[in-house]
């Protein structure tokens, strides 16, 4: 009896020792997950600010020093899940470099989403709704819910802006545009009803699928006022490095004659090409009332935390 008292004894110390470890662990655990979540928003709303404040000029500091404080953060996670984080960064990295190569993602951007995907890897359960999430990445509930805030404000942000350029004149709208919103319109309002009875029966993914459908109709007929209202004609002598040049909408002529004066012409403006181009009295095209992209990105950042991945909200 005595020596199985003595085991048992033993036995409970060794219990309450791995418990005790445990809790350490959940509650350690628990610190970091909240500290990453912190710096997540704290960078995000940075981001934002420089991007509405800053004349969407991002600092070559603040960039840098987000993507190390984002390694640094990976290193916290498990080995199999800093890998996939190391991983998923990279491939996030090549494809938005040779997004902002071709002239159709700011460099600011690039090192933003490099940034989320070391910080939040894979989509945590959020905080809100308690729906499974996969594991899809978390980046890609960012991507979705800014495309989707984007979609939204659109045809506000930009039809506004246009509609001052062409002062008293009347906005026209080409039929065959007409048309074809009228086609997208179908198109969502069959999905609605896909989703309503093959599905599921979901209200919100209902509401978030029409909130898409009439922003999307209005960008497809009234495409050229929005462009008209992100345009200004710049001189070349006042461009930006990073600036994006609207060669769709410039005349074949003048894209000719702007690529005999430098190699480098395209969409991203570079130093060579500014270099290159900086005598040239001709005016361009240039995107510079881009739209706030890394406000939509913090919306998305937000959001994803408290309900998850919107596509997910949709459809389960």
């Amino acid at each position: 009896m005595y020596k199985l008292r003595t085991t048992n004894r033993h036995g409970n110390k060794f219990a309450r020792f791995i418990s005790n470890r445990i809790q350490i662990c959940v509650r350690d655990t628990l610190f970091i997950e909240i500290f990453r979540i912190a710096v997540l928003l704290v960078v995000t709303f940075a981001y934002a600010m420089f991007d509405l404040f800053n004349n969407r000029n991002l600092p070559n500091y603040f960039a840098y020093s987000t993507v190390v404080a984002g390694l640094l953060l990976t290193l916290t996670y498990p080995y199999p899940t800093m890998l996939y984080s190391l991983a998923l960064a990279a491939v996030i990295a090549a494809i938005g470099y040779i997004t902002y190569r071709m002239g159709l993602l700011g460099g600011g951007d690039v090192f933003e989403f490099v940034f989320i995907s070391l910080v939040m890897p894979t989509q945590i359960i959020p905080l809100l709704i308690r729906g499974i999430q996969f594991n899809l990445p978390f980046i890609l509930s960012v991507f979705i819910t800014a495309g989707y805030t984007t979609v939204l404000v659109t045809p506000v942000y930009y039809i506004l802006k246009g509609k001052r350029k062409l002062g008293h004149k009347k906005i026209k709208v080409d039929p065959e545009r007409l048309v074809a919103g009228c086609l997208i319109f179908i198109m969502y309002a069959a999905l609605i009803i896909f989703t309503t009875y093959e599905i599921n029966y979901n209200i919100v993914g209902i509401l978030l699928l029409f909130g898409a459908a009439i922003p999307s109709v209005i960008i497809l007929i009234y495409e050229k006022y929005i462009y008209e209202g992100m345009m200004l004609m710049v001189y070349p002598s006042k461009l930006e490095e990073g600036d994006m040049i609207a060669t769709n909408r410039m005349h074949k002529k003048e894209i000719e004659y702007f690529k005999s004066r430098s190699r480098n012409f395209g969409r991203l403006v570079t130093k060579p090409l500014m270099n290159d181009i900086s005598k040239v009295k001709r005016q361009l095209p240039v995107y510079k009332n881009a739209i706030p992209m890394a406000l939509f990105t913090f919306i998305g950042v937000v959001v994803s935390l408290l309900v998850g991945n919107l596509i997910l909200l949709i459809f389960f």
